[in-house]
């Protein structure tokens, strides 16, 4: 194994907390999980603006069906436009939901499409933003990390000289009730080998307790360091939340059309019509048009038709007659002048 890999296993995460090495990846991460979020709620917006557009033609054309249903339809008078009451609502109601769907989408979505694309700038792999404050955080952290893989080295060494302790400690106590061993060389052997171990235990532990020094010594300067960046990182991301707040309220404000004006104005209005349905007009109606005070030409004594022809032609000479001394009295007076 090499040395590097050496000094990887040393610095290998054995906590969540963020002061590990490199734990500060999920601060970080969550810058790019805040350009995510802008798509997603561009997304989210969108897909309420289609609902929009999609109620809207519905009213729409379930309108225009039922006007034409109730024109050819057998309903009249002025429950017929009560009936197109109903249509007239749909319509303008339709209206106001496509003016919902436009201000979605002109405004909301348009909002956060140029605030993602202020805050978040996109290099060849990675966003910008991400890459400074992990770099930030890298170099607030290599010191340190540094120090701690001094510490593991130590540690492990420590614990290594202890086990070769406890190893050398037994093995020397089984030589000496061993009476196959010569006593004088063997078990003297044995006995320096604990020695030199027990040395070896003092001198890694003062190594080991001089690299913790040394790194409890720097925590404040790391502690210092790192949070620096992390109220860096805080700080984006409050401005992130800050302003997913402000949309999220200009997307409430485009939905709530119980502010629109002409809201309660449609439903007063639609109210008013079904009102002025008046069924006595309405029988009335049908009863001058379809009923008993219709006009009626009653049966009367009517001649034959050849009984008509002498009294037709005897009407013909009258005629005549009256018609040549009308003329012949209008040129006496013509004369006379």
């Amino acid at each position: 194994m090499s040395h590097h890999s050496d000094e990887q296993a040393l610095l290998t995460v054995t906590s969540d907390s963020f002061w590990e090495p490199g734990n500060y990846k999920r601060t970080t991460r969550r810058i790019d999980d805040g350009h995510r979020l802008c798509s997603e709620l561009q997304a989210l917006v969108q897909e309420r603006a289609d609902i929009e557009k999609t109620y809207a033609k519905s009213l729409r054309g379930w309108a225009k069906k039922w006007n034409d249903l109730i024109e050819k339809g057998p309903e009249y008078g002025t429950m017929e436009a009560a009936w197109k009451g109903g249509m007239v609502e749909a319509e303008r109601l339709s209206d106001l939901h496509l003016s919902v769907r436009d201000r979605l989408v002109n405004d909301v979505i348009a909002q956060i499409k140029n605030w993602q694309k202020d805050t978040y700038h996109k290099s060849m792999i990675q966003l910008k933003e991400r890459k400074e404050m992990d770099e930030a955080f890298k170099k607030a952290q290599k010191p340190w990390a540094k120090l701690l893989q001094k510490v593991e080295r130590t540690r492990l060494e420590y614990h290594t000289a202890c086990k070769q302790e406890r190893t050398a400690q037994n093995q020397e106590r089984n030589a000496s009730g061993d009476s196959s061993l010569s006593p004088d060389q063997q078990v003297k052997k044995m006995a320096e080998r604990v020695s030199k171990c027990r040395d070896d235990v003092a001198k890694n532990r003062d190594k080991y307790q001089a690299a913790l020094a040394e790194i409890t010594s720097y925590n404040p300067r790391y502690i210092e360091d790192m949070t620096g960046v992390f109220d860096r990182c805080q700080q984006m991301e409050a401005q992130r939340l800050s302003f997913f707040k402000d949309v999220l309220f200009s997307f409430h404000k485009c939905l709530d059309i119980s502010k629109e004006p002409t809201l309660p104005q449609i439903y007063e209005e639609f109210h008013h019509t079904i009102n002025n349905a008046d069924h006595g007009k309405d029988l009335k109606w049908w009863a001058n048009n379809h009923g008993v005070n219709m006009a009626m030409a009653w049966p009367q004594f009517e001649l034959s038709h050849t009984m008509l022809i002498p009294i037709l032609i005897a009407y013909g000479i009258a005629a005549s007659l009256l018609k040549h001394n009308d003329l012949r009295n209008e040129t006496t007076k013509e004369f006379l002048m």
